[in-house]
């Protein structure tokens, strides 16, 4: 008999308070070395819970906006923002400004956005 798999999956943030948890022991499968410290989480996994709870959403509606917006009760603009969020923690860059309103007013103005998405 092979030895059992019983992993835990890593949970997405914590189970009392929701934050995000730190990683602080990896383990050998193989020869049950351990490495303690402080771990960064890679990929979707360093995404902050608000974020990975999005994602979520956002695949299970294969990426639909309208139903992501339903489902959530957000706007689009927020959708987009937050995408944009996403986008660039992943790539490690710092988060876009929001956008001024005089910014806001000439995407209207030039059709990019509607005014029920700037709101």
């Amino acid at each position: 008999m092979g030895k059992e798999n019983k992993q835990l999956k890593l949970p997405v943030g914590c189970p009392l308070c929701g934050e995000m948890i730190e990683i602080t022991c990896i383990k050998c499968s193989g020869c049950n070395s351990e490495i303690q410290g402080s771990f960064g989480a890679g990929g979707l996994t360093a995404l902050p819970v608000e974020y990975q709870k999005f994602i979520t959403v956002f695949l299970r509606q294969r990426g639909n906006i309208k139903q992501v917006e339903k489902e959530l009760g957000i706007s689009y603009p927020t959708i987009n923002k937050m995408l944009n969020s996403i986008n660039n923690i992943l790539k490690g860059t710092v988060a876009e400004k929001p956008l001024s309103r005089r910014e806001i007013l000439d995407s209207i103005d030039k059709g990019e956005m509607s005014v029920k998405d700037a709101t």
